[in-house]
């Protein structure tokens, strides 16, 4: 009975022993809730340090961080041969680099946002420091910003084009890699003097290449002159997801928005009797029945006021059955409207009508500014207005020759401003191609957003390329 209570026991203080060996990796109990996120404490080598022969590095927190996402967000640029591993001692990690770094070169350590404390609080900053393995650091600085709805495993890639003069991203290692911030802010200050093609990527493998079924990315406006003399022109990036791309209005996620009338033979993104519908907002009719075509709808539809006065609009057909119209004319605020379509085709006699009900100018704001130097930017300029989670309700003007702008009869709101100089003229802004490159068009992005209620105005807003 003796050996069998001992085999009993034995697994229980076994369990016991890797409970008390996890138990630094534990947040500790009672207290108040650590809000603050993990600091680097102290970091050997100390940046800047030069004639660096060692292959290992360490760096000590001030308090205790999740390991695993240490690994996912620690990289060396430029990467190193071999592997790295990771050797814990309580609040500090020794990294040992099984290959010796390569000569006469500057490393930047990173630490990213990834990293976390054992109370899930994220790092505020990206941690960077550079060692040089020869004689001296490498000063070239690159800096900008991305403007993205996510910053999370967002990087800018880096390639000096005379070790490649035509990179493809999604072959090709970067150079260098270097994350953004919270706000998508970057700077890389220990750039190898040359010339550089960059991108600005969600890598979501983190891998250092861009796949295109899975990730996007973005060309900078053109390639850049980095030197130790000075510092090049800001590199700024906007991703696709900041842009609401024409493919939106055919997707799932639109239709959810939309709603049916009393018939489901069609859907609106404007209510029936909507009383704060803005000068610009535009209406979006999707029809269900397969029996209307394009023509036939486009010649039984009107636009019309309480009063019978027509109201010149501009239709715009997604797809075979989504119709986005336009109001153009001049009506005013308050104004009472009727969008009527004639469906006696599917059933005699039957007509749609969609009352809504301009909204009253204490509703509505005015956004407004002008252009700086626009000669500058050559041709057409596209200005848009965005929002967040609406994009029916983005807004968008051209600038064919001069250089003010004004929105007028806009919903109360918050907004983004966004303007790009639209060199092929079609009003789409051009990312650009990673391979073979094409460089992005030059963009302005208004730095915050601007928030408005009924009856403010935005004045003087300045674009500048």
């Amino acid at each position: 009975m003796r050996a069998i209570k001992y085999f009993i026991i034995l697994p229980v203080i076994a369990l016991y022993s890797m409970i008390s060996g996890c138990a630094n990796q534990l947040p500790p109990s009672g207290g108040e809730d650590d809000k603050e996120p993990p600091k680097a404490v102290n970091i050997q080598p100390k940046t800047g340090t030069v004639n660096f022969s060692d292959n290992r590095i360490k760096i000590e927190f001030d308090e205790y961080v999740d390991r695993r996402s240490f690994t996912e967000s620690f990289f060396v640029t430029p990467a190193p041969e071999g592997e790295i591993t990771y050797d814990w001692s309580g609040k500090e990690v020794e990294i040992n680099f099984s290959k010796k770094l390569k000569s006469n070169t500057t490393y930047l350590f990173i630490v990213g946002k990834l990293l976390k404390d054992i109370r899930n609080n994220s790092l505020a900053e990206p941690i960077q420091f550079a060692v040089s393995t020869g004689p001296k650091i490498d000063k070239g600085r690159l800096a900008g910003r991305i403007y993205s709805k996510n910053y999370e495993r967002v990087y800018v890639f880096f390639y000096n084009l005379a070790g490649n003069s035509a990179p493809n991203p999604s072959k090709d290692k970067p150079d260098y890699i270097i994350p953004v911030n919270n706000e998508g802010a970057y700077a890389s200050e220990n750039l190898a003097p040359g010339n550089y093609r960059v991108f600005a990527v969600f890598d979501n493998d983190r891998n250092g290449l861009y796949d295109k079924e899975f990730e996007s990315i973005s060309c900078a406006a053109g390639d850049f002159a980095v030197s130790e003399e000075g510092e090049s022109a800001p590199c700024n990036f906007i991703l696709p997801n900041m842009i609401t791309a024409k493919e939106y209005y055919s997707g799932k996620d639109f239709f959810n928005l939309l709603k049916s009338d009393s018939t489901n033979l069609i859907y609106s993104n404007v209510l029936n009797g909507q009383k704060n519908t803005g000068l610009l907002s535009r209406i979006y009719i999707h029809f269900k029945s397969s029996l209307l075509s394009k023509d036939y709808v486009s010649e039984n539809t009107a636009l019309k006021d309480t009063l019978g006065n027509k109201i010149r609009y501009v239709s715009n057909w997604y797809n075979d059955s989504l119709l986005e119209i336009i109001p153009t004319g001049k009506y005013d605020f308050g104004t009472s409207c009727v969008l009527s379509f004639d469906l006696s085709k599917i059933k005699s006699g039957l007509v749609y009508n969609l009352r809504f009900t301009v909204a009253e100018e204490i509703k509505c704001v005015e956004i407004s500014g002008h252009v700086r130097n626009r000669e500058k930017a050559g041709g057409n300029i596209v200005v848009n207005l965005l929002t967040d989670n609406k994009p029916e309700q983005n807004f968008t003007t051209i600038l064919t020759s001069d250089s003010v702008f004004s929105f007028r009869g806009v919903v109360e709101g918050d907004y983004y401003l966004f303007a790009y100089a639209d060199s092929d003229s079609n009003t789409d802004y051009d990312f650009g191609e990673a391979f073979p490159f094409r460089p992005s068009e030059r963009f302005f992005f208004f730095n915050k957003k601007i928030g408005v209620k009924g009856g403010w105005k935005a004045e003087n807003l300045i674009i500048e390329f």
